[in-house]
């Protein structure tokens, strides 16, 4: 993504919308916590403006005494110092106390909305990079930044409503003073709001390389990768790729830290400037008579805890305003929420079906140069065995995509019993569905949570789960694991054991199998099954999916020679269809493809039978 294509907050309106939706957002996370945070300190800030007070009293209380005058109000003075003092300690430990908790419940809140959002978005949202730019940039805020965000906030407040108060004090003592100390808040303003500028544009433009970076790190540091990063010696090669990244980052980060540092500079020259006028004029009002001696003494200790509250402030603010940017962008990317619902939204599907209708569908994916599929055209009847073949890249797996509601097609239709899917409520008609892709996921769960996951609405009964992995093949050796079905299926957490591909494969089986759904979509099935178990299952697919209705996928031709019908695509396009039988007379790409496959094997049998020692007489 491109940052100039991103609106950066400009001017005091926007930086003050961007106060307001970071209020807003520790608001919704923890309201109650938040207001008495606020409250108790008001009530530092009151001990500070009562401390200031009750100094100069006491000042002018002593002084007066040494000279000869009474000192009656000297024990209430110092009475009210001590107990605003006590006030002031017992309201910090508590706002330290509770601000852990504040940040805690707004990173939980920012990252529950944030899931909120990516859990609506479609795989075509996921086909799109500068969503993945968006979410990446979401998700790594939601790490670290809403704490910081609390924590400035909170440090913020505590440090302006002293400031106020302080400020207040000096009102009372010296009212030119104050009015000469209201000039600070334009430098601290102007740099911080660029410093947070400066951050945001680094983060825009980092973004894309940062996901790149984090994800060769994963390459290294996974298990998945790590047989074949190894077998091919890529380990340095990644890795040299990676701190070649990270070189490049901290490349940008210095420059982006010089412009902050300008910035900063900003505030601190500008702020220490008015305070220096502002001494200068103590001095001033010192000599011509104005002040006396115990209001110049108790004044230049306001100015000096002016100063160093101040200081903390300007850091504080910095560090908001580069928090503050990210906030809007991700107010920006959760906005996405409305209209991701209102695609769900539609008519409720609750099935069964009578007929699935594709009605002229063409599809391209993001950034395609072809369609993947190209007017193609079907009718499925409800309870028959649908085959899709054909070579990579025909458009299989994408067909079986469109029909199962995880894409919309560019052109044409897909109608469920005459009505359009886009008319239908996703999540409904995708309830109705069970589909297993030949890249399924390996859950490092349990063996009954992997079966289960397969229909998370039915209870998690393991005579119904063992139902399910018997029909895959799976229960023998799920049964025989160290703690049975209760086993973990990785050995990354506890005492879990992994399991063969092929394994794998029938747990994958037994998922979808748990799945009481009227339609089916196995697209490679059996694909890591030894031969034996890859016939077993397609000679009883009719059987454990009967009433239903299957979509089969698959490479290996003389396994769908069962199905109903065989659907042969080809560039997107179906360019024939019918049984096994009628397909081979037929004599086109079916049977020549067919053929091949047969021809492989029985050249490998051939060349087996001639290695075969030959039989010696004796």
């Amino acid at each position: 993504m491109n940052p100039a294509d991103v609106q950066r907050p400009r001017g005091a309106r926007a930086t003050l919308r961007l106060i307001a939706a970071a209020i807003r957002l520790v608001w919704a996370s923890g309201r109650r916590d938040f207001i008495l945070v606020i409250v108790l300190q008001l009530l530092q800030a009151a001990g500070v403006f009562l401390i200031i007070l009750q100094l100069q009293q006491m000042f002018s209380g002593l002084i007066e005494a040494n000279s000869g005058g009474s000192a009656e109000g000297l024990a209430i003075n110092l009475v009210l110092f001590i107990a605003a003092n006590v006030l002031m300690g017992v309201a910090s430990v508590i706002v330290n106390n509770r601000r852990q908790i504040i940040g805690e419940r707004v990173t939980m809140y920012v990252c529950g909305e944030i899931l909120k959002v990516a859990c609506l978005a479609e795989l075509d949202d996921f086909d799109d990079s500068d969503f993945h730019d968006r979410l990446q940039r979401s998700a790594i805020n939601a790490v670290n930044r809403p704490m910081r965000l609390v924590q400035s906030m909170i440090d913020i407040g505590r440090n302006v409503f002293v400031l106020g108060s302080i400020w207040a004090a000096l009102v009372v003592l010296q009212p030119w003073i104050a009015a000469c100390m209201l000039l600070v808040v334009v430098p601290v303003w102007i740099g911080g709001t660029r410093v947070g500028e400066h951050y945001f544009t680094f983060v825009l433009r980092m973004i894309p390389r940062d996901r790149s970076r984090i994800y060769l790190f994963q390459l290294l540091t996974m298990r998945d990768p790590a047989k074949e990063i190894r077998a091919f010696n890529l380990a340095q090669y990644l890795a040299t790729r990676w701190r070649e990244s990270m070189v490049e980052r901290i490349g940008e980060l210095a420059l982006t830290l010089r412009r902050q540092l300008r910035s900063s500079l900003i505030s601190t020259f500008g702020s220490n400037l008015v305070l220096a006028l502002a001494a200068v004029g103590l001095i001033l009002l010192n000599r011509g008579g104005v002040l006396t001696l115990a209001e110049t003494a108790v004044v230049a200790g306001a100015l000096l805890l002016f100063s160093q509250r101040l200081l903390a402030a300007v850091v504080e603010t910095n560090m908001f305003f580069e928090s503050a940017p990210l906030v809007s962008d991700l107010n920006d990317f959760l906005a996405l929420e409305p209209g991701l619902v209102k695609h769900r939204s539609g008519t409720d599907f609750k099935g069964p079906f009578h007929r699935i209708e594709v009605d002229d569908v063409s599809f391209q994916y993001r950034d395609a140069d072809r369609n993947a599929l190209d007017h193609v055209s079907l009718k499925i009847n409800a309870g028959e065995v649908v085959a899709l073949v054909g070579e990579n890249g025909s458009g299989k797996t994408t067909l079986a995509k469109l029909i199962a509601g995880l894409y919309s097609p560019r052109q044409g239709a897909i109608k469920v019993d005459g009505t359009d899917l886009s008319e239908l409520d996703l999540n409904a008609w995708r309830q109705s569905v069970a589909v297993l892709f030949q890249d399924f996921i390996r859950y490092a769960l349990t063996a009954v949570d992997n079966i289960h996951l397969g229909s998370i609405a039915r209870e998690p009964d393991l005579a119904d789960i063992r139902v399910a992995a018997r029909a895959a093949g799976a229960d023998e050796f799920l049964a025989t694991l160290p703690e049975g079905y209760d086993t973990i299926l990785s050995p990354q957490f506890g005492k879990g054991l992994d399991l063969s591909l092929g394994q794998w494969q029938r747990v994958a089986l037994a998922r979808a199998f748990f799945r009481d759904v009227p339609l089916v979509i196995l697209d490679e099935p059996s694909a890591s099954l030894d031969a034996r178990a890859e016939r077993a299952l397609f000679d009883s697919v009719r059987d454990l999916y009967e009433d239903k209705t299957v979509l089969l996928i698959s490479h290996r031709f003389s396994t769908v020679r069962t199905a109903d019908r065989i659907l042969v695509l080809e560039d997107g396009k179906i360019v024939e269809q019918g049984s096994h039988t009628e397909l081979m007379a037929l004599d086109g790409l079916y049977a020549e493809l067919f053929s091949i496959q047969a021809s492989a094997f029985i050249e490998e049998d051939l060349e087996e039978s001639v290695e075969l020692p030959q039989p010696v007489d004796r």
